[in-house]
């Protein structure tokens, strides 16, 4: 009987690229390997890499090389990248008919989302250390606070700090420059493109 294929096995039958072989200065911290998520639980139960398209890897690359030329002490550090189909149904299923529901792409519509495509990836900035920079709020979070683009009406309103609102200026400044832009409602989630039209390209990680 054959053995069963790995994600990562199953990754690279896709032609998607680890970001980490590309530039091994590049943390990661895979959420949903951990109980470190919105959901509390382990999604991931085996060695998932950090895998993309090959162009959005090279984006990351991009900005973290940007990142390095104003601190070398600074890293991106990756939450997230291709996400099976599989995990998007569990990930759904959690949120379905809640307030939260809004914020995880349906994969029962439209082909899924843009990480089941390996078109998206989860990224902050840490130090040496792994310590990760302030941005205002956590990974995952289902808030105003995490929004993007309105930086300046939540430094002003409080519900960020000087700090928060200076750190994401410095992420979206390295990923803009790198053909990177944030998700409307999640400072750590970028993609190359928001067209739905790009899922056609690329294969859907149904599995």
């Amino acid at each position: 009987m054959p053995m069963m294929k790995s994600i990562k096995d199953r990754f690279e039958a896709f032609g998607l690229v680890d970001v980490l072989s590309l530039d091994h200065s590049i943390k990661c911290d895979i959420r949903y390997a951990t109980t470190d998520n919105f959901t509390g639980s382990v999604l991931y139960s085996e060695d998932m890499g950090v895998y993309c398209v090959p162009r959005l890897a090279e984006a990351v690359v991009a900005a973290n090389r940007l990142l390095k030329g104003v601190d070398k002490n600074l890293s991106i550090i990756i939450f997230d990248a291709a996400r099976p189909l599989s995990v998007q149904k569990v990930m759904f299923d959690i949120v379905k008919g809640t307030s939260q529901e809004p914020y995880i792409a349906n994969p029962y519509k439209n082909g899924g989302g843009f990480h089941n495509y390996a078109l998206a990836v989860d990224l902050s900035i840490c130090d040496s250390n792994m310590n990760l920079l302030n941005m205002g709020t956590d990974y995952d979070s289902f808030q105003e606070a995490a929004h993007t683009g309105n930086e300046d009406d939540l430094l002003s309103l409080g519900k960020i700090s000087i700090e928060a609102y200076n750190n994401r200026r410095l992420l979206y400044d390295i990923t803009s420059k790198s053909g990177l832009t944030p998700h409307p409602n999640e400072w750590w989630h970028y993609q190359l493109s928001y067209d739905d039209a790009d899922k056609q390209l690329y294969n859907l990680l149904n599995f």
